[in-house]
């Protein structure tokens, strides 16, 4: 009988799911694999004929056990192959957009054309995109002025509020240490006219009394004209009026004297206490000083004025952080454009040998700037999408290789990519999509169609092999039936991987023994049988 399918992992593939797995999708059979299946159901047939012939006759004759048929465990090598199919697709894909809105010039391909890499696809109105290249270099080199100048005016702002900084607490210091200055010569200055003002004082009080000497000197002189003329200095002699004259003559004269040089002096003294040359020299440091404080002061307010000016002005870290990003996208942006305008001077050419599966661009028309022109998908990257089962999935891995047959022709592949996820097919079965690098593509790839795939998932080398329809299993496992001295025997054994015929035996089996084929027939541990070897 046929084996039981099983939830684990067991050594079956594509080809013999049919037997033992529900709902599988079926492929096409090779015309050897049908040699083999042809022949092992003739033989089988003409076992179960033999069988039957010999119980027959067993039941005519009690004492004559069953005759059953047996076939030798050998030595040999087992591969786990999967045979499924799937679409043959591009693993890479370009879409090629406009890099701006110019008119098409020609358009050299269609949709479904062949293109090789280097192929002009199209080309564009060459004045036009000469225009657009021209603009971006003129935007290209606005924008770098544009930042050469902010940054100059940056550093123009930076440098005045460095000097405004480093020349304020100056100023404020010589400004005070001048006024200081100025305050000790109007001292010196009022102390010195406060001196000669002193003086000039006395000297007037002096000259005021000095008038009043004199006057009463005159008034004696007069007086003693006076008492002469009256008589009342009858008593004296004429030389005795004449001496008493003369000293108040000589008196006049010197008190008059003294007025005089006291007059002098008081002049002098206002001369100097208005021109004194120590005051004047004063005076004069002290202008100079005033107009020193005058000029530190402008200068002082220019300072403040810059630092506040400058302070404005000076970019912080983050003003000079979007001005060089703004400045550096903008040049990118500019520069993409120049890079791209250059790529397509000479015709908008593929960049890998491939099938156009979209066009959009129309000569004589122009795109919308980055509007979508033609795509391509290569056929020197290509793939073939699989689907498969959660029983073939535990033996399938990346890196395994396989062989693609496409349209007849056969192409090494690659396992290099198991989906994480698994989705519904048509029939409702959940499925694992799987892709097969096809290692050596060439022109006679066409992309959509179905490929046959053989994956080659395993292979063990000298095993212990038996025919897979001698497996039997049950609720602890896989077993067989041998030949053990006529009787029948069930052996326990632990299956490895299977191809479509054969399965490795890791344990429970030994090369040689006889192994019953079944056929439909029941045993029991212990009954006695005739063996007939197959062939």
């Amino acid at each position: 009988m046929f084996r039981k399918a099983k939830s684990k992992a067991e050594n079956t593939d594509i080809t013999d799911i049919t037997e033992v797995k529900p709902k599988k999708e079926k492929t096409p059979m090779d015309k050897e694999k049908k040699k083999r299946i042809r022949r092992r159901v003739i033989a089988g047939v003409l076992a179960v004929l033999v069988v039957a012939f010999f119980v027959k006759n067993s039941l005519m004759a009690k004492n004559t056990a069953p005759m059953v048929s047996t076939v030798a465990a050998e030595t040999g090598d087992v591969e786990q192959i999967l045979n499924t199919g799937g679409t043959v697709k591009s693993d890479e894909t370009r879409t090629y957009f406009a890099p701006v809105s110019v008119e098409v010039g020609e358009v050299n391909v269609s949709t479904g054309d062949t293109v090789k890499k280097g192929d002009v696809m199209l080309t564009f109105d060459e004045k036009a995109l000469s225009e657009e290249k021209l603009a971006a270099e003129y935007r290209m080199a606005s924008n770098e002025g544009g930042y050469k100048s902010s940054v100059h005016k940056n550093n123009e702002y930076v440098a005045d509020l460095s000097e405004a900084n480093r020349n304020l607490p100056v100023l404020e210091q010589q400004i005070a240490d001048n006024e200081k200055l100025l305050d000790e010569l109007n001292r010196k200055i009022e102390d010195k006219k406060a001196g000669w003002n002193y003086n000039g004082t006395n000297l007037n009080v002096s000259v005021m009394e000095w008038q009043s000497i004199i006057a009463q000197d005159e008034e004696a002189l007069a007086d003693i004209s006076a008492r002469e003329a009256r008589g009342e200095l009858n008593d004296y002699s004429e030389d005795e009026i004449k001496e008493m004259r003369n000293e108040a003559e000589i008196k006049l004269a010197n008190d008059r004297e003294i007025l005089l040089n006291l007059q002098i002096q008081t002049q002098y003294n206002g001369y100097e206490e208005g021109y004194n040359k120590e005051i004047r020299d004063l005076q004069r440091q002290a202008k100079d000083v005033e107009e020193l404080i005058a000029s530190y002061k402008e200068y002082q307010a220019e300072m403040k004025s810059q630092k506040s000016s400058s302070e404005s002005g000076v970019l912080d870290a983050g003003g000079k952080a979007k001005l060089e990003a703004d400045t550096a996208l903008e040049k990118l942006t500019n520069q993409e454009k120049l890079d791209a305008i250059a790529k397509v001077e000479n015709g908008l050419k593929a960049d890998f040998g491939g099938v156009v599966t979209e066009l959009e661009a129309i000569a004589g028309q122009p795109p919308t700037e980055s509007g979508k022109l033609v795509t391509i998908e290569s056929t020197e990257k290509v793939y073939v999408r699989l689907n498969v089962s959660k029983y073939d999935l535990e033996k399938i891995a990346v890196g395994q290789k396989a062989d693609v047959d496409i349209a007849g022709k056969t192409y090494e592949g690659t396992v290099s990519k198991i989906d994480g996820m698994a989705t519904q097919n048509n029939s409702g079965a959940m499925v694992v999509g799987v892709n097969v690098n096809i290692d050596n593509p060439d022109e006679n790839i066409f992309l959509g169609v179905e490929a046959k795939v053989y994956v080659h998932m395993a292979k063990a080398e000298g095993v212990v092999t038996v025919p897979l329809e001698v497996i039997n299993s049950d609720r602890e496992g896989d077993f067989v039936y041998v030949e053990e001295n006529g009787v029948v025997a069930k052996r326990r054994i632990t299956a490895g991987i299977s191809s479509d015929s054969v399965s490795e035996v890791k344990e429970g089996l030994a090369a040689g023994e006889n192994v019953i084929m079944a056929n439909g027939m029941e045993f029991e541990e212990g009954m006695a049988v005739t063996t007939m070897p197959m062939q």
